[in-house]
């Protein structure tokens, strides 16, 4: 059986992998990457493992944008120190996420579970395989934590908790953070907002994706449209048209 591991910490691929294969000496570890777009690169050129163990925060966003990207459809085994990731469904379906740090008889477990599974005598198969990947990319929604910027030759990470807004400058999109630095993307903002938390992020206008957080108060402006002025000094102050100004402000006060 095939097996890749997604981890962005060293020590813990390694320990996963010497105790995959102290379990399971027929296993074999094909590939362990760390990152989302090491990820994306290896499964675009490779087939498919029978299985992957995936961390959830990689160092450039969640792995689940790996899943998405590619359509993977081998099962997957999450591993992870955050229980807010657990799904139902890898419970109902047989397949497990595992806490970290990891054990030896969770581990154990949740190899059992996936044996269970890929058994030809279970006629169900296939189609509990089909709906565990299902339940993955519907119940839990992948959003972008973290932009690669490029600046000067080099590749500047930056974390979305730290943007204040996106902005359509020139033809190109700008991201803002809260030290006041400006960084040019190669997306569009409409593929931004699809990629960001909507809880987190909301499309003022056209021109602006304005992060929560940035948000020192709204005022009441001409014609019904609303202002929102950014915490930071000397921030753009954005403008909120009336058709959307009910909506902004139901999602200001229940994101």
């Amino acid at each position: 059986m095939e097996i890749v591991i997604i981890e962005d910490e060293v020590q813990t691929a390694w320990d996963l992998q010497n105790s995959i294969q102290q379990l399971r000496p027929d296993c074999k570890v094909v590939a362990t990457l760390d990152s989302v777009e090491a990820g994306l690169e290896w499964f675009t050129h490779n087939d498919q493992p029978d299985l992957i163990f995936s961390d959830i925060q990689l160092g450039d966003g969640l792995a689940f944008e790996i899943l998405q990207e590619v359509k993977l459809t081998c099962p997957v085994i999450f591993c992870t120190a955050y229980e807010e990731y657990a799904l139902r469904a890898f419970q109902n379906n047989g397949v497990d996420y595992l806490l970290k740090p990891i054990k030896q008889e969770s581990l154990k477990k949740s190899l059992d579970k996936f044996n269970l599974l890929k058994n030809p005598k279970n006629n169900n198969n296939s189609l509990l395989l089909q709906d565990l990947m299902g339940e993955i990319t519907k119940n839990l929604k992948s959003y972008k934590s973290t932009f690669l910027v490029s600046f000067r030759d080099r590749m500047i990470p930056v974390n979305s908790n730290d943007i204040i807004f996106f902005k359509i400058t020139d033809d190109a999109v700008e991201l803002s953070t809260k030290s006041n630095d400006r960084y040019r993307l190669p997306y569009s903002l409409d593929h931004i907002e699809s990629t960001v938390d909507p809880k987190l992020f909301y499309r003022a206008n056209r021109q602006y994706l304005i992060s929560y957080h940035a948000i020192k108060e709204v005022e009441n402006y001409f014609d019904r449209k609303l202002l929102i002025k950014i915490a930071q000094h000397n921030a753009d102050h954005i403008i909120v048209s009336k058709a959307k100004s009910a909506d902004f402000l139901k999602w200001l006060e229940n994101r």
